[in-house]
């Protein structure tokens, strides 16, 4: 049995910093519970708000709910408009039987229900399952859509077959069955005829959206996302092509970049995906790869059609790569060896860089956990800066940093962070080093036609150390994001980031004394009060104008970076937004934002510096002219697309000195 059936162990350790070194239920019941969700099928949030009192009782609103539930014979299980009463003793019966049938295949086939409506979803839970609660998260969403809905679960732990059963209780189109081979084969049968069938492969990490996009997709063909793998971010399949009578994926190995590259539709000869959509009764063939929509999966779940194909199947590839400007240069067990023909140059003119194809290798891993990177958002900023001068751009995570079709690359553009990282060959290798200084070594830096350092500092004594010639780089800003809008300053003090799990003493220690400062962070629980915390994260596209109007923002540095004077890049993006901040104070920060960043090096000067803020904020800040001006300079000399000339610049002359 689960420890209870209102509570998800991975959905409540993926909420709280300590979950990793306690069990995730003493890890609620130490915390602050008001925001944590428990469960997906009961509102754990919706019920504090509705009973406060449950807040301060004994086990928080999970253990108030329980009590009153037991006593009451009565809980509200569902979400928003989908909450629904059940009597505790369905709950414990439901329960009761998930343990059971977690523990016992079924004997025979499952009965179905009797399946109607214009759209069937199936949501395949994995064995390990990586994410439960975003996977009923989906079968949630389908189901609001007027969807029937089957969860198949190859799981046999009780804690997925407990979940899954609770929400079905609460949703009257939701059926839940043990995910057999013949299962997909009995849910077409006693489907109507016409209806879509749209299913949510195991350890899919797919968007409700996304899968909205693959049935309106579906009609005389079937319909297949993008394939991602989940573990580097490359691609999986971008549908099939076939040669010689056998059947390969698409652009495997490739970066996603390559197959959004993609002009049109893919029609393959076969489903290379587990999840797909398409219509009952409609032939199988051909399918059409939807690009627009993307699924991360493992690769070990790769499904296509073992057969041999006739001529009449063979695919065109070099008319397909046509817009990526590739072709074929060999066949092998693996598929198609892909070579990049010549290219134009960027821009009409006789002296025009050609349009190269650079690879920005990150640290972040892929997907959603990736996004909460800073380096993934940096990299896409030079990125676009990049291709608005003509080269073409993908970007790496981690994983992916040696992948098969690595040797399309002109250069490559690794930046250094938490892992270190190898020069390419055959491509033009350039380091920018934006942390972590601490952790260079010579070793390392070598082989690197290029090597910047985002602190001028730290640029000439490395150099020194290491015998070669490190150049400053400094952080910088996407200033077609960060820049003014107009409105009104609030009286907000904000901190972006993560606690790092230690105590960062700019935000513990104003809060301590009694300053309210909005934190948004993934991992605070534990280290600040739960009304400090307004969010584990603030969407990308909200930054500016959340900088541009708070009160000020503030801001520190790991200890490394502070003493090699790398200055945060959050800085350069806070005022180039026309906000203002308050930091530790790093060497450098004066001359380059003039002001609009006040530092300081002891707890007692930030608490001084804010008192000042909150009294006469035009005894620490310039005044609203001079800032917007300070800001301007920012946005023109720090941009990501001033940075993006340097490198291409001194990418065309180190590719030329080599001949």
């Amino acid at each position: 049995m689960s420890v209870n059936p209102l509570f998800v162990e991975q959905l409540v350790s993926s909420q709280l910093s300590d979950a990793a070194r306690v069990p995730a239920m003493y890890a609620y019941l130490v915390n602050d519970t008001r925001t944590i969700d428990t469960s997906v099928s009961w509102d754990a949030p919706a019920y504090a708000q509705d009973h406060p009192e449950s807040l301060s009782a004994r086990g928080g609103p999970l253990g108030h709910a329980w009590r009153r539930a037991r006593a009451d014979d009565v809980i509200l299980l569902g979400r928003d408009e989908h909450r629904r009463q059940v009597t505790w003793r369905a709950v414990a019966a439901a329960a009761a039987a998930a343990a059971r049938r977690a523990s016992r295949p079924p004997d025979g086939a499952e009965v179905l229900p009797m399946i109607s409506g214009d759209t069937v979803g199936v949501v395949r839970l994995g064995a390990r399952e990586h994410d439960l609660a975003a996977a009923l998260s989906t079968a949630l969403e389908l189901h609001a859509d007027g969807t029937n809905v089957i969860v198949a679960i190859e799981a046999e732990d009780s804690a997925t077959w407990t979940e899954a059963s609770l929400l079905a209780l609460s949703l009257p189109r939701m059926t839940i069955r043990r995910d057999t081979p013949a299962l997909l084969e009995a849910i077409e049968r006693s489907a109507p005829a016409e209806a879509i069938l749209v299913v949510r492969g195991p350890d899919a990490d797919i968007a409700a959206d996304d899968l909205r996009m693959l049935v309106r997709a579906a009609g005389h063909e079937s319909a297949v996302p993008l394939w991602l793998d989940s573990h580097d971010g490359t691609i999986a399949a971008a549908g099939v092509v076939v040669h010689a009578g056998r059947a390969y994926p698409l652009l495997a190995d490739h970066p996603a970049e390559d197959a959004r590259r993609l002009t049109r539709p893919v029609l393959s000869p076969g489903l290379a995906s587990e999840t797909y959509a398409r219509r009952i009764g409609a032939p199988r063939f051909p399918v059409i790869t939807v690009l627009d929509a993307t699924v991360r999966a493992p690769r070990r779940g790769r499904v296509i059609a073992a057969q041999a194909y006739d001529s009449s199947f063979e695919s065109d590839l070099d008319a397909i790569l046509a817009p990526l400007r590739m072709r074929v240069a060999q066949w092998d067990d693996d598929g198609a060896r892909l070579v990049r023909m010549p290219l134009p140059p960027a821009v009409v003119g006789a002296t025009a860089p050609p349009s190269l194809r650079w690879a920005i290798k990150i640290v972040s891993p892929p997907g959603r956990p990736g996004e909460a990177w800073g380096d993934t958002h940096f990299a896409r900023g030079i990125a676009q800066a990049l291709r608005r001068l003509g080269q073409e751009v993908v970007i790496d995570a981690y994983d992916a940093r040696s992948r098969p079709s690595a040797h399309l690359d002109d250069v490559i553009l690794a930046l250094r962070g938490p892992e270190p990282f190898a020069p390419q060959p055959g491509a033009t290798s350039l380091m920018w080093i934006i942390s972590h200084p601490d952790e260079i070594t010579r070793r390392e830096v070598d082989g690197f036609d290029l090597v910047y350092a985002a602190s001028t500092r730290w640029a000439r004594s490395a150099s020194d150390r290491f015998g070669r010639r490190i150049d400053p780089l400094l952080q910088c800003t996407d200033a077609t994001r960060f820049h003014p809008v107009g409105g009104p300053r609030t009286d907000e003090i904000v901190f972006v980031g993560t606690a790092r799990g230690i105590p960062r003493p700019s935000v513990i220690e104003p809060i301590r004394a009694g300053v309210l400062v909005s934190v948004y962070g993934p991992d605070w629980r534990g280290w600040i009060p739960a009304h400090a915390i307004k969010g584990r994260a603030v969407p990308n596209a909200d930054l500016p104008a959340m900088y541009e109007h708070a009160s000020l923002v503030l801001n520190d540095h790991w200890p490394a970076m502070r003493d090699a004077g790398f200055v945060s890049n959050r800085l350069y993006d806070v005022v180039a937004a026309g906000g203002r901040a308050i930091s530790d104070d790093v060497d450098g920060i004066g001359e380059i934002f003039d002001g609009a960043v006040a530092t300081y090096r002891t707890i007692p000067d930030l608490l001084e510096l804010l008192e000042r803020v909150r009294s006469d904020p035009s005894s620490v800040f310039p005044d609203e002219s001079a800032l917007a001006a300070i800001s301007a300079t920012v946005r023109e000399r720090d941009s990501f697309d001033a940075r993006a000339r340097t490198l291409l610049d001194d990418a065309m002359k180190a590719r030329a000195g080599r001949g």
